[in-house]
């Protein structure tokens, strides 16, 4: 059986008893229902993590967004924060037309500035507003990434239940607007893997106008070899080019400065919490920003060889490329917000990473983003504020998982560890939507069989 052969996916769809766990009962038959009636039971597993999120901001529903209870109180969010520190609240013309300064890509703040400004009320009353419905926009678009990652072909491994349940989704969902260009470029994957080049290419480059990032994901669509070959690579690229040529001149012709301000704040902000360079800041030898540039930079060069790299493996597949290249993006930029994990989850989702390896890097998440904001109180209150050296070691301990993270998604492209991952959403046998079965038996994890 050639590679590509062994890539393609039964069409069979998963019954709900298979998603939730248990084997298929001799009386049980299989309903007529499509995939996305099998996946139902996995999008209603987003309530939890979805929950976890909101009551973490439920701290700040009474005194705000602003100052510093919000990182004592460990509900502290730039999203919500932005609704008057920024002046959001003016709406999407506002921001488009150079008024309303915020330093996120021009997609992603586009979505934010449009739902702020239908925000009824003023001060806290409409940062209450924006963040419920925030909340609702979430769940929908949550929803969508799990039919996608469990529709999506050419990713055997691919574990919608992984990013359904994942503890991620609490820490990370409701602090940034990140969620919009990661759902582009999911949905890109989608598309490509279903051979719809256009529409692949204009999500590609509609993603990469709304984070930088992106271009990791549109840089595995286009090497990872997929049927059409060079030529439907061209139209991908010739789409995404076209997408982020259009959006972005009409945002000119607007203000130039709300395609700028990233850029800028990227060259100039030098190194923050999160990223490794903070690490000399932590030691009283801060790096230079002009430097930290650099480094980043540097950084890009270095995850786009990792694509590269891994796109030549034995058995590539998107989403592990991808985690490969936007873990060597991130952990080398100027700073690595804890919202920056959403960038990697939905994609090591498709890559099939274990639960274990899965959990171990969300543990190190929470601890990282729990020494965060105890930390950023040192300057007002360095007496109860963590102490650095201590940040350093959870700062640390982030970077390292999510190099185990980028390690076992580059793992999963050699032919000696096909098939080696058990998830949920293979116990403990059947074929998922549109992806084949794990294994039974002790290669599965946790080890389960077939047999009493």
């Amino acid at each position: 059986m050639s590679g590509e052969d062994a890539l393609r996916e039964p069409a069979s769809p998963l019954t709900s008893s298979q998603v939730l766990g248990g084997p298929r009962g001799r009386r049980l038959r299989r309903p007529a229902a499509g995939p996305l009636a099998a996946l139902a039971p996995v999008v209603a597993l987003l309530a939890l993590p979805l929950a976890a999120a909101a009551l973490r901001q439920a701290g700040c529903l009474s005194s705000g967004w602003s100052g510093r209870t919000p990182v004592w109180r460990q509900c502290a969010s730039p999203l919500v924060a932005d609704v008057l520190g920024a002046d959001l609240g003016r709406g999407l013309l506002a921001y488009l037309g150079g008024s309303v300064r915020l330093e996120e890509p021009v997609v992603a703040g586009s979505v934010h500035a449009l739902l702020a400004g239908l925000a009824p009320g003023e001060g806290l009353a409409a940062q209450r507003w924006f963040l419920a419905a925030w909340v609702v926009l979430a769940a929908g678009v949550l929803a969508a990434l799990v039919v996608a990652v469990g529709t999506v072909r050419r990713h055997p491994g691919a574990d919608p239940v992984a990013l359904a349940l994942s503890p991620v989704l609490a820490l990370t969902v409701l602090l940034s607007p990140a969620l919009v260009p990661v759902a582009l470029a999911v949905a890109a994957t989608w598309a490509w893997s279903r051979s719809r080049v256009p529409l692949a290419g204009l999500l590609g480059g509609l993603a990469v106008l709304g984070g930088w990032p992106s271009a990791a994901v549109l840089l595995a669509l286009a090497l990872v070899p997929a049927p059409g070959g060079r030529a439907a690579v061209v139209r991908l690229l010739t789409w995404a080019g076209a997408a982020v040529g259009a959006v972005g001149l009409v945002v000119a012709l607007l203000d130039v400065r709300t395609l700028t301000r990233p850029v800028t704040a990227w060259l100039e902000d030098g190194a923050g919490p999160g990223g490794l360079l903070y690490l000399a800041t932590l030691a009283g030898h801060p790096v230079g920003a002009g430097h930290v540039a650099v480094v980043a930079a540097l950084g890009a060069v270095l995850a786009a060889v990792l694509v590269v790299l891994a796109a030549r493996r034995p058995r590539p597949t998107v989403g592990a490329a991808a985690v490969v290249g936007l873990v060597g993006l991130l952990v080398t930029g100027p700073a690595l917000a804890p919202a920056a994990a959403l960038w990697v989850l939905p994609f090591a989702a498709l890559a099939g990473l274990r639960w274990r390896d899965h959990l171990l890097w969300a543990g190190a998440e929470a601890v990282h983003s729990l020494a965060l904001f105890t930390h950023l109180t040192t300057s007002s209150d360095p007496d109860k504020a963590l102490p650095p050296g201590w940040y350093a070691i959870a700062l640390t301990l982030r970077v390292g998982a999510l190099g185990w993270v980028a390690w076992r998604a580059w793992q999963a492209t050699s032919w000696e560890h096909a098939g080696s991952a058990g998830t949920l959403y293979r116990l403990p046998s059947g074929s998922p939507v549109e992806n084949p079965g794990g294994p039974v038996g002790n290669a599965a994890y946790p080890p389960v069989t077939e047999g009493p």
